[in-house]
């Protein structure tokens, strides 16, 4: 039996894709639990519709969070892909940018699992109405917290 690295390139592939998600989302919370030590921050995860079989309402978005002067949601994606988003994978997208409208700060966390890069964007920075997005134009960081710190919000 061959033992692969915990969150090692082969380790990645090596999950079927419906896990890979949440192993995400693992890696975030943990990094939230952290920055939870910080009076100015706050955060919850919200109800996974999909999860609870249609028992919940689609939410606008993975997390919502508090940090200092901002809030908002926090949608997080993982991709094999090393730079494209598609549209199909962010359908909360016009549900998000109507909460940036009334004053919400949002923000698309994408977590590139293959190159073990991350990338974080305003919701409004994504157009609606496009099949996938080239995310080239954010630049990569080695981890969650490098890509959120980026955003100037935490």
């Amino acid at each position: 039996m061959i033992t692969l690295k915990k969150y090692s390139p082969e380790w990645w592939a090596s999950l079927p894709p419906e896990d890979v998600g949440g192993e995400t989302e693992k890696v975030v919370e943990a990094l939230f639990k952290q920055m939870n030590q910080r009076q100015s921050f706050a955060w919850h995860r919200l109800p996974d519709a999909k999860a609870s079989r249609g028992r919940v309402n689609a939410q606008p978005a993975d997390y919502t969070y508090r940090s200092g002067k901002y809030a908002g949601f926090i949608e997080v994606k993982a991709l094999k892909h090393l730079f494209r988003l598609p549209a199909a994978r962010l359908t909360q997208l016009p549900t998000l940018q109507k909460w940036a409208l009334a004053g919400s700060d949002d923000v698309i966390l994408v977590h590139h699992y293959m190159s073990g890069q991350w990338r974080s964007m305003a919701a409004t920075e994504l157009k609606i109405g496009e099949t996938s997005w080239d995310l080239t134009e954010f630049a990569p960081h080695g981890s969650a917290g490098a890509a959120l710190a980026a955003t100037g919000y935490f």
